[in-house]
């Protein structure tokens, strides 16, 4: 990483990104200068999509002898080539990303990407990019996980212009890959990508605020080397993921040490638990892959495994449901445990139960739900467990504290007097720009705006590097640009 220079990052910059994850370094990628083009040398299999890639809109006003392939997807009309697209995404440009990197991927193709990119030094855009960690956000926390696969295929975690197993110099066609491969693998990403210049990294933004008088956002970021200082832009981008804060169980006895509420947690209790001293269950709450991953660490290290989860095991809203069996096998089992299906001496599945009660002697109360209901909060309804550890898996949510005002927080989100969710109530955005509906000039993307998967936050990115240079006149100049050649393309 550079030295980190306080006189260049108290520098007015075009763009602030806060956050450092996949959709974030993305849009860094943009940023600096790497545009993407279309490819019709090889149409895309879409024939519609392919049509309009290759024919202007009518509010596009090229020469109609000019060959749109040379035309790069910054400057193009994105709501035109976006129109229609089926796809996993409530972000139309989201859609449109994935479309054009993997090609009709949800039907099982693994067709080459359909874009090539070319880099610009001369259209690089001041920004900096603000992470508590690492580059790869969240996905860092994971670093040490090696054991566990991502739901997604390897291929979909790779980000613009360097394919995950050319990197790894695996020419294995693996489906999944490990989650500490994903995590060096974003780490890399920035280093051979040419971005640790935009990258302030181990830096904490403590307070958002605009200020009306100079018509600037007031970025201030606490940085280990540093210290405290305050950096003005025009433009910020909200890329922090929801992963900040665990959800909370809400009952008495949640604080005590031995309730954890992370895997990368449990991974680090596992290596030093002493069996001859605790051989109590490790009781796992939540219904979700997380904690199945949890259930298959805890069998793969000999710990017998308490399950409770507050839905019914056939929900069709549960995701093992929506899962394919032949292309997960390992959360297949585990959902056939959760069903009873398989049974086991050393996994005990409580569905449709949720604990009511954790205390000092680690006992924990479950309370059945359904019981619940009917019977009131009678004896009839607890079962009372002694166990080792508690592992709440019951999701996580997204911190925005350090906007200010407060009020601000709640007009960002499409339900305003409802908590953020990032499925039924995101940051609301123009669709095809990502900027926030009743704020100007401060963006949001992935899971903030609700996608959550690698493939899709990318989306996000091309479309505000392209709200930007179909609005902006005349950029800030970048304190320094780099004069190396434009990279191969893939």
């Amino acid at each position: 990483m550079r030295p980190i220079n306080l006189a260049d990052c108290q520098e007015t910059k075009e763009f602030v990104i806060i956050g450092n994850g996949p959709s974030a370094i993305t849009l860094s990628y943009l940023l600096a200068g790497n545009w993407p083009y279309y490819k019709p040398s090889e149409p895309h299999p879409n024939i519609e999509l392919n049509a309009r890639l290759t024919s202007p809109s009518d509010s596009e006003t090229f020469s109609d002898q000019l060959d749109l392939s040379t035309i790069p997807l910054v400057k193009r009309d994105l709501q035109y080539l976006s129109n229609g697209l089926p796809g996993r995404s409530r972000n139309p440009v989201s859609i449109l990303f994935d479309a054009l990197q993997h090609p009709d991927a949800d039907i099982g193709s693994d067709i080459p990407t359909a874009l090539s990119w070319s880099f610009h030094p001369e259209k690089s855009v001041s920004h900096l990019v603000l992470g508590s960690g690492p580059p790869g956000g969240s996905w860092q926390k994971m670093k040490d996980c090696n054991n566990t696969l991502t739901i997604s295929l390897g291929t979909w975690m790779q980000l613009p212009n360097l394919n995950i197993r050319q990197w790894s110099c695996d020419t294995k066609r693996e489906s999944r890959v490990p989650l500490g491969r994903v995590a060096k693998y974003y780490r890399d990403y920035v280093k051979c990508q040419d971005l640790e210049k935009y990258f302030l990294n181990n830096s904490q933004v403590t307070r958002l605020e605009y200020n009306e008088d100079d018509a600037l956002w007031k970025v201030s970021v606490m940085e280990e080397k540093v210290g405290h200082f305050t950096i003005s832009t025009p433009r910020v981008v909200l890329a922090t993921g929801v992963n900040e804060k665990p959800n909370k169980l809400g009952i008495k006895g949640e604080s005590f040490p031995f309730v954890i509420k992370s895997l990368t947690e449990f991974e680090k209790v596992l290596s030093n638990l002493d069996r001859t001293v605790c051989n109590d269950p490790v009781l796992i709450v939540g219904a979700g892959l997380s904690a199945a991953d949890a259930v298959i660490t805890a069998r793969f290290e000999g710990i017998p495994v308490y399950h409770a989860f507050r839905r019914h095991p056939d929900d069709p809203t549960l995701i093992f449901n929506q899962l394919p069996g032949n292309m997960y096998p390992e959360y297949h089992k585990v959902h056939q445990k959760m069903k009873g299906k398989s049974l086991s001496t050393d996994y005990k599945a409580f569905p449709m139960h949720c604990i009511s009660e954790i205390r000092a002697n680690r006992t924990v109360v479950l309370t059945n739900l359904i019981g619940a209901e009917y019977n009131g909060l009678g004896d009839s309804t607890r079962t009372t467990l002694q166990v080792s550890y508690i592992l709440a898996l019951i999701g996580r949510r997204a911190n925005l504290d350090f906007i200010y005002p407060k009020r601000l927080r709640s007009q960002l989100l499409q339900h305003p007097t409802q908590p953020f969710h990032s499925r039924n109530n995101p940051i609301a955005i123009n669709p095809f720009t990502h900027e926030c509906l009743n704020v100007e000039k401060l963006y949001a993307m992935g899971p903030l705006v609700g996608d959550n998967f690698v493939r899709f936050v990318q989306g996000g990115a091309l479309a505000i590097a392209n709200h930007f240079w179909s609005s902006s006149p005349a950029p800030i100049s970048p304190s320094s640009s780099s004069s190396e050649d434009s990279p191969d393309d893939p």
